[in-house]
């Protein structure tokens, strides 16, 4: 029944269903009242909107584990809709008719209509139940009630949250909500210019790189600081590719979609592609002060190195060149999508791609051909290292934040410019910790600013990102309404400064985000206050546009 119920949900639903055969719940013996610990499906729950129970009638009532898996959660059910699709000898209307007042104790607002399904097994053929006419629109009917009823919920407990008397930290969400609803509803580059007016280095750091929207805003900040003395632009990306970047503004004869194809995957986008043609121009207007760009990241392979590997055993084996070309095309790929990606999205070929870069290794080895042959084995030495230092295998990322601030720094000693750095937020983060914000907080102080660029639905590449989890900060901005930039220096009323000084949860959106796991993509942030000075929201996105297929430098 429940695949039927399903198959009449709309296309623009994103839907999962919860089989209670299939689930298993904690014993009884540890249920408390409002609730009891996570379950399974807790963080399904809390990220969904409405519900439709499909359910049996039981002795003019519903089933017991039913009434189990409805206890087992409470939170989850607040403030939200459900429609019910009771089936029985006589339609099950009386299981659909007593959970209306379970649901309404649990604040849950359940739909007028209710589709009750007379002696479904009559109608069953192959397994698959086959409805009589009408049946199908009526569930269509109680989903429209249902959705209708989802959004508008879900919009209220954003705008207004319930905060019941003596809960302490929802009356401080709701004053932190009114006092962000009153600041300028606008996205403020000159505000964070402002901001840094006595800063060294400037992070700006977004939830996603992959959104057209958050890009703007950090390309649009950077040109407001470039105003006010700016003049060098960090990206965390390989040093040879920062190179030709910096050429390119530069005016040198560079084709910088050629030299994007050598970037890390992020950064291969349009947008990327006009920021960086925007400084060229800028440039050209201003010879004698010009803006550069630097990559502090480390100075290891780039795909072009693959292709010279080619190239260079094409010249003394032609016939070796097919197996490593086969090799070498498999593992090339984790320059634009990280290894460690691949896995979490199924894409991933098994075999670990130090161990292909190693038998490619092997075959030129093997090879004669004096200089030809010393290079390519060169080059792989260096393409097996990559691979050996791949997140999830030698990856110390300690190690790794802490050389690229060292190398922005040391940028900043030797020509005295100030920085701004292009990042993911978690990166900019100037708490304490590992990350690259942290050790600049240390060094600069208050000199480096750290921005969080962040959003509250959208689509990120093909992936739909669903509302913001309760409670996140993300959901804050949303229920506050539209776009704002939040200056959290600026003077605050001492309950606004207590929430804002407390910790937060921000969503993060990597390579590895599965929408259907949205709760498990948050970043515990000890201090909103102490991790960013600024923070910058929009309430949809869009995604980047990548660039057209073409060669690479």
């Amino acid at each position: 029944m429940g695949d039927w119920v399903m198959e009449q949900l709309p296309g623009d639903v994103r839907a999962q269903m919860v089989d209670l055969a299939d689930l298993h719940l904690p014993p009884d013996s540890e249920l408390q009242p409002g609730g009891g610990q996570s379950t399974p499906v807790s963080d399904l729950m809390a990220a969904a909107d409405g519900f439709v129970i499909v359910t049996p009638e039981y002795n003019h009532s519903y089933p017991a584990s039913l009434k189990r898996f409805v206890d087992w959660h409470y939170a989850e059910w607040q403030f939200k809709a459900a429609t019910v699709v009771p089936y029985g000898v006589q339609g099950g209307l009386l299981a659909g008719e007593y959970l209306r007042p379970v649901f309404a104790e649990l604040s849950v607002v359940t739909t007028r209509r209710m589709v009750a399904l007379r002696a479904p097994w009559a109608y069953l053929t192959e397994g698959r139940y086959v409805a009589p006419s009408g049946e199908d629109d009526a569930v269509q009917d109680a989903v429209r009630e249902l959705t209708w009823w989802a959004g508008a919920l879900r919009d209220a407990r954003r705008r207004r949250p319930f905060g019941s008397v003596g809960d302490t930290e929802k009356t401080a969400d709701t004053t932190a909500v009114s006092w962000v609803a009153a600041q300028p509803e606008t996205v403020a580059p000159e505000a964070v210019a402002d901001l840094a007016a006595n800063a060294l280095v400037v992070g700006l750091g977004t939830s996603t790189r992959e959104a057209h929207e958050t890009f703007q805003i950090v390309d649009h900040t950077t040109r407001a600081l470039i105003d006010h003395g700016f003049r060098i632009l960090a990206v965390l990306d390989n040093q040879r590719v920062g190179d030709l970047y910096d050429r390119y503004v530069r005016g040198e004869d560079i084709d910088i979609d050629s030299s994007l194809r050598q970037a890390w995957g992020p950064w291969q986008t349009s947008e990327m592609r006009d920021a960086l043609t925007w400084l060229r121009h800028r440039n050209a207007s201003q010879p004698d002060d010009p803006v550069r760009v630097i990559a502090v990241g480390g100075a290891g392979m780039l795909p072009s190195d693959y292709d010279r590997v080619l190239d260079l055993i094409a010249a003394i084996a032609p016939a070796e060149v097919p197996p490593v070309r086969e090799l070498l095309d498999v593992i090339r790929t984790a320059h634009e999508s990280g290894e460690h990606v691949q896995r979490a999205r199924g894409t991933h070929p098994g075999t670990p791609f130090v161990e292909l870069a190693r038998t490619a290794r092997a075959i030129a080895g093997r090879l004669d051909g004096g200089a030809e042959r010393d290079e390519a084995v060169r080059l792989l030495d260096g393409i097996v290292e990559h691979h050996a230092n791949a997140i999830g295998l030698g990856h110390d990322v300690e190690r790794e934040e802490r050389a690229a601030a060292e190398r922005i720094l040391e940028r900043h000693r030797r020509t005295g410019d100030r920085i701004v750095l292009w990042e993911g937020s978690a990166h900019v983060a100037a708490h304490r910790g590992v990350m690259l914000g942290s050790h600049l907080r240390e060094a600069l102080g208050e000199q480096y600013v750290a921005v969080h660029v962040t959003f509250g639905h959208g689509l990120v590449g093909a992936i739909e990102i669903p509302s913001p989890a309760p409670g996140s900060l993300e959901d804050l901005m949303l229920a506050a309404g539209g776009e704002r930039t939040m200056i959290l220096d600026a003077e605050v009323p001492a309950d606004v400064a207590a929430r804002l000084g407390a910790p937060w949860r921000t969503r993060l959106i990597s390579g590895m985000y599965d929408p259907d796991h949205d709760a498990e993509h948050y970043y515990d942030l000890p201090s909103l206050r102490d991790s960013f000075d600024a923070v910058v929201f929009v309430r949809t996105v869009t995604p980047t546009r990548p660039l057209p297929p073409g060669p690479t430098a």
